[in-house]
């Protein structure tokens, strides 16, 4: 059984094919584009020996458990977000190139450009700028021992 079944795709049955518009970014690899590489394989296998269909099978189930693990992990981010809704939050930001520290309430969480991100007295940021739940005081946090 081969372990690397992909690689006699012709590159131009694939390349040309537009991409779908529920692709994630630029190197994500969804389902349909796999049903289309496994398509382009089994146009351009060598029929005197062709390619195992278990190896097809393992490797759409691999794909469709990566699918269930990424909406498994996009369910978690959100519930995660929408439990901070009301909690006090300090988040970091960046003003010509200095670390700011910005506190307050979160008042709504939600999805921009397919990040979570949070609303801060009525700025959003993003959900991985958090720096700490609740207020951040830096003065009481001791450096290397002191």
């Amino acid at each position: 059984m081969s372990n690397n079944i992909m690689t006699n795709i012709n590159a131009s049955n694939v390349a040309n094919t537009p991409k779908s518009a529920s692709s994630k970014a630029s190197g994500t690899l969804e389902m349909e584009d796999f049903y289309k590489l496994m398509a382009a394989q089994f146009q351009n296998q060598d029929p005197t020996s062709p390619t195992d269909t278990g190896d097809y099978l393992n490797q759409m189930v691999q794909m469709a458990v990566v699918e269930a693990i990424d909406a498994i992990t996009a369910t978690s981010v959100t519930t995660y977000a929408a439990s901070l809704v009301g909690k006090e939050v300090t988040v970091a930001t960046y003003d010509n190139n200095q670390l700011k520290e910005v506190s307050g309430v979160i008042t709504a969480t939600g999805q921009y450009s397919g990040e979570q991100i949070i609303i801060l007295d009525g700025k959003s940021y993003k959900l991985s700028q958090i720096m700490a739940i609740g207020k951040l005081d830096s003065a009481a946090i001791k450096k290397d021992g002191e």
